[in-house]
């Protein structure tokens, strides 16, 4: 993850390459069709979004489909860990369209969380849903772009990048800069041409254009849960239900939704639970 911003003030560029996260997140819940088009994008997104805002604050971003079908959630958090969750109807596959909706949803330190939701524009995808959220909810003039470069040996670069016009910035430099960004390749392809390098990338955007590169961080694919949080979870079941799940003689089975580590809790820790309840 790369941050800069040009030498005249108007703009603050962010460039990501995801390609490792999101193949985490892919082999993690195996999407297929339009579902894993729109994932990859939306993993990346959440990447970039929590970027723009404070380094303290997690970003998750949940993308219903068309008519409330299926949903696609995307967990960004401030240490650059993030997962990824796919959860679809019968059809097996996600689409955009009338009816779909955008939450972003930002929470801080304190746990205090700010929730907003767009609708992704006609015929948008995940980028023109997330510009949306940034335009109205952020008040902020962006430019954003996710995509993957994929050939028979699956996801081989992953990225996208932000352009923002800096507050006291005019506007007249952002259009000029959008007219610049829709002539350039697809992101895909920008990252495929550059073998996935960051800094590669962000000298393509601001090519011509002197930059000041701000800072360099990592970000990475992984989950939160472990025994410990599986054991919290459960605690917070009614002791009717823990005392009939510990009246089993062979051990509790569960997995994670996001990452499917597999988890077994013995009779004997559920009737610690129910001790200390």
């Amino acid at each position: 993850m790369l941050r800069a911003i040009t030498d005249d003030d108007n703009f603050r560029v962010i460039v990501a390459v995801t390609t490792r996260t999101v193949k985490g997140a892919l082999e993690a819940q195996e999407p297929s069709g339009n579902a894993a088009r729109h994932f990859c994008d939306l993993v990346t997104g959440a990447v970039l979004i929590r970027e723009t805002m404070s380094p303290a604050y997690r970003v998750q971003a949940i993308l219903k489909g068309a008519g409330g079908a299926g949903m696609l959630v995307a967990d960004a958090h401030p240490n650059g860990l993030t997962r990824g969750l796919v959860q679809l109807g019968k059809g097996g596959d996600l689409e955009l369209g009338h009816g779909s909706t955008l939450q972003v949803m930002r929470s801080g330190p304190s746990g205090k969380t700010f929730r907003s939701v767009v609708e992704p524009p006609t015929n948008g995808a995940v980028a023109e849903a997330l510009m949306a959220y940034l335009q109205h909810s952020e008040q902020v003039v962006s430019v954003i772009a996710m995509g993957t470069h994929v050939t028979d040996r699956g996801v081989e670069h992953a990225g996208g990048y932000v352009v923002q016009l800096v507050p006291g910035a005019s506007r007249g430099p952002l259009m000029i800069m959008t007219e610049r960004l829709a002539a350039m390749p697809s992101i895909g392809e920008l990252l495929a041409d550059r073998r996935g390098d960051a800094l590669a990338l962000l000298d393509e955007l601001l090519y011509g254009m002197p930059y000041a590169q701000l800072d360099d961080t990592s970000v990475r694919y992984g989950c939160t849960c472990d025994e410990h949080a599986v054991l919290a979870t459960l605690a917070t079941l009614p002791r009717s239900d823990i005392a009939e799940l510990a009246s089993a003689e062979e051990p509790l089975e569960l997995s994670c939704d996001y990452c499917r580590e597999a988890y077994r809790v013995p009779p004997a820790q559920l009737r610690g639970l129910l001790a200390t309840s």
